[in-house]
């Protein structure tokens, strides 16, 4: 069992589809950010680098009582208008020494610590894991340290995550999940409505 996986939660986006900053929306008493560190932070990941990027201050400051831990370290990625990859070349650079990287999605808002700790105890050494729900390929993912040097030499413009993981498909493992929370994120007006309601429940 890897005792060692650090996490990078992504939160560079502009959220042009929502309208609005998703990052800054309300869920419960808090916002989107701030539902999301709260379980990033109680997990077994040692630690936690939350990436920002547009509006960066503007969530600095939400976040502001939340960044005195020792294990959250936020980042800013001053390219976020590039690809998402850029956001985790910006984020990966700042782990040093781990078993595995989880890389996270800021707008699944549904991922408890529960789920992390499941696929942190599950993660093989030097491999990749990647939830699933009944067969569709969900997030967050953990890969191996060993694939940092080759993410942070790769073209950012023109790479993305799954571009990585297809070169190392021999290595890929799946986690089958009790929960499609892997799979939900909040890309509309619509998801978030939905993720309110069963965020509430």
């Amino acid at each position: 069992m890897a005792n060692n996986i650090e996490g990078i939660l992504l939160f560079a986006g502009e959220s042009k589809r929502m309208g609005k900053l998703k990052s800054l929306l309300p869920i419960g008493e808090e916002t989107v950010v701030e539902t999301v560190l709260n379980e990033y932070c109680a997990s077994s990941l040692s630690e936690v680098v939350l990436v920002l990027g547009y509006r960066a201050d503007d969530i600095k400051k939400t976040i502001d009582r939340k960044i005195s831990g020792n294990k959250l370290k936020v980042v800013v990625n001053k390219d976020f208008k590039k690809e998402m990859f850029s956001s985790i070349q910006t984020g990966i650079v700042e782990i040093k020494d781990a078993e595995g990287i989880l890389i996270g999605l800021g707008d699944q808002v549904l991922i408890t610590c529960d789920i992390i700790n499941e696929l942190t105890e599950n993660y093989i050494k030097d491999k990749v894991l990647i939830p699933t729900f009944q067969g569709r390929k969900g997030h967050p993912i953990i890969i191996p340290y060993t694939m940092k040097n080759e993410i942070l030499t790769m073209n950012a413009e023109k790479t993305t995550l799954k571009d990585v993981l297809s070169r190392h498909s021999d290595i890929i493992n799946f986690l089958e999940m009790k929960s499609d929370r892997v799979l939900i994120d909040m890309d509309t007006k619509e998801e978030y409505e939905r993720i309110k309601a069963i965020w509430k429940k």
